[in-house]
Parts: structure tokens; sequence; C-alpha cells
């Protein structure tokens, strides 16, 4: 089940993030800020049988993907597209980007799976590592490319 983040949530957040970002976990506080910014578009997924959050994604109105996160026993379940599909959805703008650590092939083999690619680089972005940028836009937004000979 998919629902909205409440502050009761904030201690299995931090968890999970301890868990996914060992290097650099979103803190109480950046945790907090985000609630406050985006209240209607902070996620957390709850596992129905063990009834406990195994996942949270955050995302703004205008399409950026800011965190997306999966307790890393939960993962390889579908989680993280459940979440990103709904959040492609529920978007007023019809495209989504996010961060991704250039090292990170996992996370981008997945949103290259839902139809993001690459769209730059962002260098230092993680401090001691470039970002790619992905962004997805529905097929029917995307302009024609010159290759594919539809003149515009």
């Amino acid at each position: 089940m998919i629902r909205l983040f409440v502050p009761a949530d904030l201690g299995r957040l931090l968890h999970i993030e301890q868990q996914s970002f060992p290097k650099s976990p979103y803190s109480r506080t950046t945790l907090i800020q985000l609630f406050l910014l985006y209240p209607e578009t902070f996620w957390v997924y709850v596992d129905s049988t063990k009834e406990e959050i195994c996942a949270y994604l955050v995302f703004s109105g205008d399409g950026h993907l800011i965190s997306l996160a999966v307790h890393p026993s939960e993962r390889r379940r579908g989680i993280a597209e459940a979440l990103v599909r709904k959040a492609m959805k529920a978007l007023p703008v019809k495209r989504m980007r996010a961060e991704v650590r250039r090292s990170n092939r996992v996370a981008l083999a997945f949103y290259q799976k839902l139809g993001f690619q690459v769209a730059g680089v962002i260098r230092n972005y993680y401090g001691d590592e470039d970002a790619l940028v992905v962004q997805w836009k529905p097929v029917s937004s995307r302009e024609p490319s010159p290759a594919s000979g539809v003149l515009s």
C-alpha cells in the first residue's frame, strides 16, 4: 500500500536511509524539511503482510524525483517501480527527472527499464562522483529526433 508520509514514520525512514545510503543518509532534519516542502508527494510504501514501511519516495510537482529508497531486504519485489509509476501518473507536468551516481549501474538500469533516458551529467554532484541526470517523458510528449525522419 502506498500512502502519504506522516511524522510518526520518521524513525523507520531514518533506518531505511541508513541501510540504503550508508555513505550519505539523509538526516532527521532533511527528511522533515522534505515533508514540509512536499507534503502531498512524500509517500511511503507499507508492506501489507508485515504492516511495516519498507520504502519511500519524495518528488516535486515539477517532476524532480528527490529521493527513492527501498530497504535492502525488500528490493527486487517491484516496490520502487510501483512508487515511481504512481508518481508518473500523479505529476501535473508530464516529465520526471532524477540524479543517479555514475557508478550505480543497478539504479541506472532500473530507470532505463521505466523509460528514463540519460539527459546529462552533473560533475561532482555527490562530492566525489558525478551524477547522471535521467529523464522520463511519455512517448506522446517526446520531441521527434532528427534521425526519426519526422520533420518538425
